[in-house]
């Protein structure tokens, strides 16, 4: 029986063959990770610490960058490994002209700083759960399952449970957004199957968009919502099981996808727009082509004030000799645009 995440499901919504490279050819990514990912994967980590050793002392501003900054080093060089090995162009792949893998690290320090001074001294709840796994049912014989981790679990002074989730994007959920985004629902449904929580506690969501100066967005579910949204997912499982097929949904999220080079549809769709895709010949011979369905569209985000960042040394970052150079592409990591 396949237990689904959230994000499984929300792939085989956004293409059908991303979904199929994904998950059930469990195809490898042709190409390196994504900056943004990889940004947003550090500053998580950077918050797993800080509130793991609250309860032992406060971490100063200059102990969080700085592991921040140890952590970028070290995962720099697990990717630069993966380059060598695989083959990869690039070290990581550049979400934006013009951006440079310093310019991201400049970002994720300020992100840090910024959270830093805006929560400290990070009393506004007790932490409960740090990557907290809610594995839970969706029907009550158990036979529609889902899983996923909570970025951190807080309760406050008034015993209100706070799910938060960190979002290190350019772009912010506006709070009517807020009010039908998933995934925090989900979260939500899972812990009232939880022992330790259950129905008996107040739940509220919280996610951080800490590229903004006022980062939260907060909302909350009722009963029926949470029901609603159960019977919703039942049926998006329900249709992808039965799915015979898996045709490409070529659109703007071509650009972010992963498998772009290897996807005929999505590779022809991002040329139409005058967009760049780094050729693999090999890589674009092996796949198979597929049935375009309808484009999907995306809603644009005001993007934030750029912020002044302090200088850095490069070989904290990467070395020179690898450090990625401006380019004029267009493609960027495919989890870029989700608000995951």
């Amino acid at each position: 029986m396949t237990v689904y995440s959230y994000s499984r499901i929300n792939t085989y919504y956004t293409c059908p063959a991303q979904f199929q490279f994904r998950y059930i050819e469990r195809r490898p990514s042709p190409v390196a990770e994504g900056i943004e990912l990889f940004l947003g994967s550090r500053f998580h980590e950077t918050m797993e610490y800080l509130y793991g050793q609250l309860d032992n002392k406060v971490p100063t501003v200059n102990e969080l960058v700085n592991y921040f900054k140890n952590h970028w080093q070290q995962h720099w060089q697990t990717s630069l490994q993966k380059q060598r090995d695989r083959g990869f162009k690039d070290t990581l792949r550049i979400a934006k002209a013009g951006q440079t893998v310093e310019d991201y690290f400049q970002k994720g320090q300020l992100f840090v700083e910024n959270y830093f001074h805006q929560y400290h001294p990070f009393d506004q709840d007790k932490t409960e759960g740090i990557e907290l796994k809610v594995a839970f049912n969706l029907d009550p014989k158990g036979q529609f399952k889902m899983q996923g981790f909570i970025d951190r679990l807080g309760r406050d002074d008034s015993g209100t449970l706070w799910i938060h989730d960190y979002k290190t994007s350019a772009r912010k959920m506006s709070d009517e957004d807020a009010k039908s985004e998933d995934q925090l629902a989900l979260y939500h449904a899972g812990l009232l199957q939880n022992p330790r929580f259950g129905a008996k506690e107040k739940y509220k969501l919280m996610w951080h968009f800490v590229a903004f100066e006022k980062d939260q967005v907060v909302a909350e579910r009722n009963p029926k919502e949470i029901d609603w949204l159960k019977q919703k997912y039942i049926s998006k499982i329900e249709t992808i099981e039965k799915a015979k097929t898996f045709p490409t949904k070529t659109g703007i999220l071509c650009r972010w996808c992963e498998y772009l080079t290897v996807c005929t549809d999505g590779t022809a769709w991002v040329r139409s727009k005058g967009g760049e895709v780094d050729d693999d010949s090999a890589a674009i011979k092996e796949a198979t082509p597929s049935t375009s369905s309808a484009s999907l569209t995306t809603t644009e985000v005001p993007l934030p004030e750029p912020v002044a960042a302090t200088a850095v040394p490069a070989e904290a970052i990467a070395p020179r000799s690898t450090a990625r150079k401006k380019s004029s592409r267009h493609s960027v990591s495919p989890d870029q645009l989700k608000l995951f």
